[in-house]
């Protein structure tokens, strides 16, 4: 089966996020009285911050204004995982579209100037992360018509069950993490792993049932 388009999520999939956002979550709700552990706010990242607050507050919009202005204030210190943009040109280069569906604001990604994908940030959608469309305005941004020929790549759980509500292709990153996923097709460590799973899926034609 050929692969058509690769969505990729952002925070913690192809920027070193994962614990900075989770210092911001730990101090914002902190702010407000609210104690909550590390390992509580890890598996939901990757849900709009207002639907993540809003699990603990009735004061979720605060919350997550307290939670971007922590998170950006150590913006200097994110960087791309170093085989990011080498593995997108190289998806790209073998005639597969890219796209990044992420559930941070429009202005992040701006500050962060990404340049090598299109991007739906969650100021795009009516409704974010579990739900799919995010998904499907990143297919349609790519002129692509069939999910079933999309590769979705996230490190949570709320990337890969929209992925597989519309039928494409979930792969789970770890980036050397012990996390697991029971609802994902593939599991990778790293961004570069995405070019051996399309050629495993490519030449096998079996898009489901590899969990190394």
């Amino acid at each position: 089966m050929k692969i058509d388009g690769v969505i990729f999520d952002l925070d913690g999939t192809l920027l070193n996020s994962r614990e900075l956002r989770i210092d911001a979550w730990l101090n914002a709700f902190a702010d407000f009285g609210i104690k909550v552990s590390r390992e509580e706010i890890g598996p939901l990242l990757g849900l709009p911050g207002v639907d993540l607050a809003g699990l603990y507050s009735s004061r979720a919009f605060e919350i997550e204004e307290a939670e971007e202005r922590y998170f950006r204030s150590h913006i200097s210190e994110l960087k791309f995982y170093p085989d990011v943009e080498a593995t997108i040109d190289a998806i790209k280069k073998s005639g597969i579209k890219t796209s990044i569906v992420t559930s941070s604001r429009r202005s992040f990604v701006d500050i962060m100037g990404i340049h090598f994908s299109p991007v739906v940030t969650i100021d795009d959608v009516t409704v974010g992360k579990p739900d799919p469309e995010g998904y499907m305005k990143a297919i349609g941004i790519m002129g692509l018509s069939d999910p079933h020929r999309v590769m979705v790549v996230g490190d949570a759980i709320s990337d890969m069950r929209p992925a597989n509500d519309v039928g494409a292709i979930s792969v789970f990153i770890r980036h050397g993490s012990d996390t697991e996923c029971t609802i994902c097709n593939y599991y990778i460590d790293e961004v570069s792993e995405c070019l051996r799973v399309i050629s495993e899926i490519e030449k096998v034609g079996n898009s489901k049932g590899n969990k190394p």
